[in-house]
């Protein structure tokens, strides 16, 4: 049982990789130099990618070369709307505007 769950995490470390290096790219990029990004071996990148893209996180193009894929977007809407990003920055926002009104400074 042990081997399944070190496995388990080796792959997600991999596909983890593998969206780093298609991230790191304005233009979509080979599986080879995504193979050679991430040090993983082709035909081990292509297996991984090819279920990224059945899971719709990574696309691929005519001309065989992959792209983050939409459900990536979706997911970082959902990440936004959880975190109630504005709601937790504002204060620092303001101390960085205004670091006369911390307590204990002064001008």
């Amino acid at each position: 049982m042990t081997a399944k769950a070190t496995s388990s995490i080796q792959v997600i470390a991999r596909l983890s990789r593998l969206l780093d290096a298609i991230a790191a790219h304005d233009e979509p990029v080979s599986l080879k130099i995504l193979a050679s990004a991430t040090g993983l071996h082709p035909s081990t990148a292509f297996r991984i990618l090819a279920s990224l893209i059945e899971h719709d996180l990574v696309e691929r193009g005519v001309n065989g070369r992959y792209r983050l894929g939409v459900k990536l977007l979706r997911l970082g809407d959902r990440v936004r709307s959880q975190t109630g990003f504005q709601r937790e920055a504002r204060p620092l926002v303001e101390r960085l505007r205004n670091p006369a009104s911390e307590p204990g400074r002064t001008r």
